[in-house]
């Protein structure tokens, strides 16, 4: 007598299912964590160029006042 499981009802998994869901965990994170950096560096860049802006309009301001 023969016993045949059915694969779609074993819900066993080995070593290799759970590495690839780890791996796969990890990439996801690693994903978000630079799509964060990404987004403070690009805000902290918009910070410093408007800051630049406005000492560049200050010292236009100022160079005008003298001829």
């Amino acid at each position: 007598m023969r016993c045949e499981k059915n694969p779609l009802n074993d819900e066993r998994g080995g070593p290799l299912v759970e590495e690839s869901l780890l791996l796969g965990i990890a990439v996801v994170t690693v994903s978000i964590v630079i799509a964060v950096i990404l987004q403070a560096t690009g805000w902290a860049q918009d910070v410093v160029t408007s800051l630049l802006q406005v000492l560049q309009d200050s010292w236009n301001s100022i160079t005008s006042l003298f001829p």
